[in-house]
């Protein structure tokens, strides 16, 4: 019983914690670079991969935030690209993650 209780209060402090993430307002190409690789690597992780030795580069284009970074597994490198609106709320960034040439 107390393992239950204890899962239970962790799967809500979990989810309360990526509540507060999504609601997290990006202001500055750093913190996209930072969302993003969180986001990347927990989408990996959840993948069943390992990814190490995250680059990045960010800047803006007008009002957008873009983030280009990779990351490499022991099978491939894989290219993350981020962007959202300036003042945005994480929520409304988008990621995508691709296979590198």
């Amino acid at each position: 019983m107390k393992y239950l209780t204890a899962l239970a209060l962790w799967l809500a402090a979990s989810s309360a914690m990526a509540g507060h993430r999504d609601d997290m307002i990006i202001n500055s190409g750093s913190e996209l670079r930072d969302w993003c690789k969180d986001e990347s690597e927990a989408t990996l992780i959840g993948r069943g991969l390992s990814p190490f030795n995250w680059t990045a580069s960010y800047w803006d284009q007008v009002n957008t935030l873009m983030v280009k970074g990779q990351w490499r597994t022991d099978s491939a490198n894989l290219t993350v690209e981020c962007s959202v609106t300036r003042g945005a709320q994480a929520r409304f960034a988008t990621v995508s993650i691709q296979e590198s040439q």
